[in-house]
């Protein structure tokens, strides 16, 4: 009896956080926390679907694939089915199995992991023969149409296309992928999810992104040339400033100040590589660390996005001897700290800052190690 077990990764994004509906260049990785899919044929005329961590399950025929469900794990997955093109003259008998280790809300995309590990299973068990961009653009239309997140593509791209030990520069207008290396010569990246999760996320990121469309309409009506935010003058800004509420003014500066950030860092990146081992890094690793941080504050007080936990722990980390530099991630409104530190900075260093953390918050934040990892994979 055929049977297929896929694992799907999560992602990180160093730096390019909201721009990847915005026209511009991300640099995200897929990490080492999976959602976990056994796919195995059965002799029954039904598909059940088990979501192990929730001790919930969901058993339907395939003509009975349309009908409507409340918000959660099922409609993700019924839309990705229906996309993939699943209906009533779909093959018969199915028993889906998953469960996850990533933490669900941290900004660490573990629904773009549902989709796209869905997805690329559905493809191979099935032998459907479409490409990894194909599922990915699938699985993003999946949140769009069924979960009502206007989400951008980077985290599909990223679940699905990640390189061990490697960033991905994905161009999210011409959707070419780069994957690059970032020595870190005695440095390390890991998380703190901080356990935030405030219920305004999605209805104000799907905000912001339609305030940012806006924008970019008028743009286009006032220079009809202008391909993209990339190319977007100094001169002209200032003119579209002119006709756009302070509001959107600071989220349109945070998209152009973030565009140069992730052109800097590649060039920092590409720095990093041509060190030779007897030259010290500390000062290409501390600009990347002052990245980081230009990125959080641009977060938190051009596009409004953070929180003050996701604040407080942000100042009280990069305080700490070892730190370089540390931002929010993900849609914003809690989640995860992506930290950039010395490899000698360790739990034992941050655990005083945590304790501090949960007391005054009353919260249970976690430190995560990660490592950046190959895309979507069957085992």
């Amino acid at each position: 009896m055929k049977q297929l077990r896929v694992l799907a990764p999560g992602r990180i994004n160093l730096i390019g956080e909201h721009l990847d509906y915005n026209q511009g260049i991300v640099l995200p990785a897929a990490i080492d926390r999976f959602v976990e899919f056994d796919f195995k044929e059965t002799q029954d005329s039904t598909v059940l679907i088990e979501a192990l961590d929730l001790n919930e399950q969901w058993e339907f025929s395939w003509d009975e694939l349309n009908t409507s469900l409340p918000a959660g794990w099922k409609t993700y997955v019924k839309g990705v089915f229906l996309l993939m093109g699943f209906d009533s003259h779909a093959p018969l008998g199915l028993h889906i199995r998953f469960k996850s280790n990533i933490p669900i809300g941290a900004g660490l995309s573990s629904s773009a992991a549902l989709c796209c590990g869905l997805a690329f299973g559905l493809n191979e068990f099935y032998a459907l023969g479409k490409t990894c961009m194909e599922l990915a653009l699938l699985s993003q239309q999946a949140e769009h149409r069924f979960a009502g997140v206007k989400c951008g593509l980077m985290d599909q791209v990223a679940s699905l296309f990640g390189q061990a030990n490697h960033l991905l520069a994905f161009d999210c207008i011409s959707n070419e992928i780069m994957p690059f290396e970032l020595p870190l010569n005695g440095a390390q990246l890991f998380l703190i999810d901080s356990k935030v999760k405030h219920n305004l996320a999605s209805s104000a990121y799907n905000e912001r992104r339609a305030s940012m469309e806006h924008a970019w309409e008028l743009a286009q009506v006032l220079f009809p040339n202008l391909k993209n935010w990339r190319d977007l003058k100094p001169t002209e800004l200032a003119r579209l400033n002119s006709n756009l509420d302070a509001t959107t003014q600071n989220r349109l500066r945070y998209v152009i100040e973030e565009i140069a950030r992730v052109q800097a860092v590649q060039k920092l990146a590409n720095e990093l590589v041509l060190l030779s081992p007897d030259q010290n890094p500390e000062a290409l690793l501390a600009q990347l660390g002052a990245y980081l941080n230009q990125t959080h504050e641009g977060l938190r007080d051009l596009y409004e996005v953070s929180c003050r936990e996701l604040d407080f722990l942000q100042d009280e980390i990069r305080a700490q001897k070892g730190v370089y530099g540390a931002r929010m991630m993900g849609g914003g409104f809690g989640g995860c700290l992506l930290v950039l530190a010395s490899r000698e900075f360790g739990r034992e260093d941050v655990q005083a800052l945590v304790s501090k953390f949960n007391a005054k918050h009353g919260l249970q934040s976690e430190w995560i190690d990660i490592r950046l990892s190959d895309g979507v994979y069957a085992v």
